[in-house]
């Protein structure tokens, strides 16, 4: 309610009641047109940020949402040891395990898998899940089956995978909590 825009309906509101009292004060007119037109838009001005205030609450629900969309660790094989890692800690090269019900924390390439299918819906809208092997390079990555993109979901198997770009900049993880 003091954007530029907003500031802008302000002052005329209120040169508009000044303008109604110095009417009202100079002479025995009755016109208060200029005291509507300053509850109007002072009316304007509140009714706008209230719309305002919803949407900037409802954005700010919506990125928090986004949250439950990332996992919050993932296995990593580095350096020759198995370890849990916070997914803001991945770095392009890392070997992530990947198991029925995870979030894939990243674009990843399949290296060895076995019955792994992911849902790709978020992203292709096909509804049936789509299986991934460690063959089936393609020039165009979104057609690979040896691909399989940050944020969606295995349904089926498990995988070892590249990780190849980390996506999961807006979003971080507090604490691992012994999750997976």
């Amino acid at each position: 309610m003091v954007g530029g825009f907003a500031l802008l309906l302000w002052a005329a509101a209120i040169m508009s009641v000044v303008a109604y009292g110095i009417q009202q004060a100079t002479s025995d007119n009755g016109d208060v047109s200029n005291l509507f037109l300053g509850i109007v838009l002072i009316a304007v001005v509140l009714v706008t940020g209230a719309f305002t205030y919803y949407q900037e609450a409802k954005s700010e629900r919506i990125m928090k949402s986004f949250l439950k969309l990332t996992p919050e660790c993932t296995m990593v094989l580095r350096d020759g040891r198995r370890s849990q890692v916070e997914v803001d800690r991945l770095v392009v090269g890392d070997i992530v395990d990947v198991t029925f019900g995870d979030r894939l924390p990243a674009d990843i390439r399949v290296i060895k898998c076995s019955g792994f299918k992911v849902d790709n819906s978020s992203l292709t809208g096909e509804s049936e899940p789509q299986s991934r092997s460690a063959n089936g390079h393609h020039e165009n990555p979104l057609e690979s089956r040896n691909m399989a993109f940050y944020s969606t979901s295995a349904v089926e198997g498990v995988c070892v995978d590249l990780l190849l770009y980390r996506i999961s900049t807006l979003t971080h993880a507090e604490d691992c909590g012994g999750r997976l």
